[in-house]
């Protein structure tokens, strides 16, 4: 399936397929290749837009980066994009950016998937302090390298693949500064987004991994329950990356609601 690839707001934004818009949110430390196993199937029925957020990917090169700065970044991608109001799927900081848009600009939003999003951690003493360690310049390259094989829970060629980047990026300075950055944005008062979950008006699927070590289901993923209750939720049996996973039960799970999504759109 043919791809083009934009740079809009110093974002990479790949594209392909055909239909409503989609577009793609990775989680800190990967970029669009984290969505192989499911892309072509999911542009077969949407123009899906696969964004590298800044700093990674092809995307231009960034310096200090935070959860928040993404948050801000994407309803000016979604400005630009063209696609008129879109579904948002995003995993980890891409979940948390998409939550934040689809409050603030719900004219820009048609739709939600979530998967294990962030924002929904409680600030407590061991996990702020957590997120600072990880977010440190003296760790930061080990744990790009050691975060994905724990919270990627299901073996896989799709596992394997992100797992082989992961390593391959913490050699890279810059992406290593971008990542901690990031990380050390988490342990932020701003990195919570329950306030603005509740706000979401637009349909919401929220997919968790019950297998999740950095955001466990029974905390993360029932506080933002709580804070979405209108969403439908799915759990599977995986990690933080259900959509790498388990590509064809997540599809499974996924398929209906973007069927019924597009079915208001006809």
């Amino acid at each position: 399936m043919g791809t083009s690839t934009r740079i809009i707001e110093g974002a990479a934004v790949h594209e392909s397929g055909a239909g409503p818009g989609l577009v793609l949110l990775h989680a800190n430390g990967g970029d669009h290749r984290d969505f192989a196993p499911v892309i072509d199937r999911l542009a077969g029925w949407h123009r899906v837009h696969a964004i590298d957020w800044p700093g990674w990917g092809e995307s231009e090169p960034a310096g200090s980066l935070t959860a928040t700065g993404y948050a801000a970044l994407l309803p000016r991608v979604l400005d630009r994009l063209g696609s008129g109001p879109v579904v948002l799927l995003g995993n980890s900081v891409g979940g948390f950016a998409a939550i934040l848009a689809a409050a603030a600009r719900p004219d820009l939003v048609r739709a939600l998937v979530l998967v294990d999003p962030g924002g929904f951690t409680p600030r407590w003493p061991g996990t702020i302090a957590a997120c600072r360690a990880i977010g440190s310049q003296r760790l930061a390259p080990s744990m790009m390298r050691i975060l994905p094989r724990l919270y990627l829970r299901r073996p896989g060629p799709a596992v394997d693949a992100i797992r082989s980047r992961s390593v391959e990026m913490s050699s890279d300075p810059q992406l290593v500064r971008v990542f901690a950055s990031i990380w050390r944005s988490f342990a932020e008062p701003e990195h919570d987004a329950r306030e603005a979950a509740r706000r979401v008006k637009a349909p919401t699927l929220l997919v968790w991994g019950r297998r999740d070590p950095v955001l466990p289901w029974f905390v993360d993923g029932r506080r933002a329950c709580r804070a979405l209750p209108g969403a439908e939720v799915v759990t599977l049996p995986c990690g933080h990356q259900a959509y790498a996973e388990m590509p064809e039960e997540f599809l499974a799970a996924v398929d209906p609601f973007l069927r019924s999504i597009r079915r208001e759109v006809s």
